[in-house]
């Protein structure tokens, strides 16, 4: 017999080649083989679930280790997020139904005035004038693609979210960087972010679990639950105390509030660009 690899001579009952080392693989790949090489990656003592477990009980020392140079003993940032990010995608799409319904119910204070106003019969409306009604009617078709384009946005969330993930890293790590100045660099915070970002993704997976057993508007606690897991994971990198925590937290919040006023802005004049000279990008139905 030959190994597939490297073509070396072998013997029949051989594990592995003695020439390039390859493992010898007789059987074929089933969904049971996928299993057990997925559970075998991410065995209770694997890199992985370390890393994971000291991300919740010392993220300090993972940031501080794998910056410092000792990266044998964890995952790879980046890999690490990827495999937080694709189990969310896999689960989120395996349960789509579950994971909009729970979209709706946390943004339902906010789309409830949007909801009415889009499904509200104007002909009950009494003692409107001409001009008064067609604002209305106009008022109403809009509600109707605002309701569309919310709809349109969450599966697209869904469809997209590992790629969106990697996307706002930068914008997270920039966030961290204005918020905690010194000494990292804004490489340093791309890691650091990685790795807080990928713990979170499971915070989120047990909130939309504990959601659909329990109750949908559990979701939105994982929210609250990633902003105190990376007060908690900031506060032990940068060694802090409580009341430097909150002052930090104030100045993030600032941050944010900035950056998203930015970020509102560049949106809006992309849109506008988009739908004067690339209309069929668009895609609004009433």
């Amino acid at each position: 017999m030959n190994c597939k690899n490297c073509n070396e001579i072998i013997e029949n009952n051989a594990l592995f080649c003695d020439n390039c080392g390859a493992k010898i693989i007789k059987s074929r790949i089933t969904f049971k083989f996928l299993m057990v090489e997925l559970f075998s990656m991410l065995g209770f003592n694997s890199m992985f679930f370390n890393t994971l477990k000291k991300m919740f009980l010392a993220p300090n020392e993972v940031l501080n280790e794998y910056l410092n140079g000792i990266r044998k003993r964890y995952v790879n940032p980046f890999a690490y997020l990827a495999v937080g990010a694709a189990l969310s995608l896999i689960i989120f799409n395996f349960f789509s139904k579950d994971y909009l319904k729970m979209q709706a119910t946390v943004n339902q204070s906010q789309t409830k005035e949007i909801k009415e106003l889009a499904n509200k019969d104007l002909s009950t409306i009494k003692n409107l004038s001409t001009e008064e009604f067609n604002k209305l009617k106009v008022k109403q078709q809009f509600a109707k693609k605002q309701l569309h384009y919310l709809d349109s946005w969450a599966g697209f969330i869904l469809r997209n979210f590992n790629i969106i993930t990697f996307l706002f890293l930068p914008f997270y790590a920039l966030l961290s960087k204005f918020t905690y100045t010194k000494p990292h660099n804004f490489g340093e915070h791309i890691v650091i972010n990685s790795y807080i970002l990928g713990t979170t993704m499971f915070l989120t997976l047990l909130s939309f679990i504990l959601g659909m057993l329990i109750h949908p508007s559990l979701l939105t606690y994982s929210i609250l639950a990633t902003l105190v897991y990376y007060l908690y994971c900031f506060s032990k990198l940068y060694k802090l105390g409580f009341g430097k925590s909150i002052l930090k937290l104030l100045r993030f919040i600032g941050v944010l509030i900035l950056m998203t006023i930015i970020i509102l802005i560049l949106g809006s004049i992309i849109g506008v660009i988009i739908g004067k000279f690339f209309p069929n990008l668009i895609n609004l139905k009433s």
